[in-house]
């Protein structure tokens, strides 16, 4: 294989009895190789060494968004020792990794997009776009970045309620 290409690839493994999903970078025609924890590959493309760095730099960011998104929306998304955790589906990676492969065909469009993402963290994207306050390009490609940011957990086993504030006052009334 060319040194000046890479497969940026989609895989699960299990370490220490816990699954984790790995999006990462190889060398290897196939990734499974590279780590013994590896089970299985879900996507995996040839593409150029700088193209994969500037795709898993946007599907970092925006993995790490949505797990932080997630946690401030009181949903609790454990951190895995290895990857990504197993409390992220797997469609949910695959919609996230597709899009930023595929807008990476052209690269203009992608660096627009990214410097969106980047922006997303600063401002409430979805209030604007309810709002309608964005508009054109802007609009369209701030929509996209929120379906990939609407993932949730079911609410069954995974929110977190805060103590109420008078939770603390009520149990030092009753210690008295």
């Amino acid at each position: 294989m060319d040194r000046n290409v890479t497969i940026l690839y989609l895989v699960n493994g299990e370490k220490k009895g816990k699954g984790f999903w790995k999006i990462g970078t190889s060398k290897n025609q196939n990734p499974l190789d590279d780590n013994k924890f590896f089970i299985e590959c879900y996507r995996k493309e040839l593409i150029g060494q700088e193209a994969c760095k500037s795709v898993m730099k946007a599907i970092a960011l925006n993995i790490t968004s949505l797990v932080k998104e997630c946690r401030q929306d009181g949903y609790l998304i454990s951190d895995s020792e290895e990857g990504i955790s197993y409390e992220i589906p797997l469609v949910v990676l695959e919609s996230i990794y597709d899009f930023w492969l595929d807008l990476y065909r052209d690269h203009s469009l992608f660096n627009k997009v990214y410097r969106l993402l980047t922006t997303r963290r600063h401002l409430v994207f979805k209030e604007l776009l309810e709002k309608k306050i964005l508009i054109g390009f802007s609009a369209k490609w701030m929509y996209e970045l929120e379906k990939l940011h609407s993932f949730r957990p079911p609410s069954s086993h995974s929110i977190n309620f805060p103590q109420p504030m008078w939770y603390q006052e009520e149990e030092r009334c009753s210690k008295n």
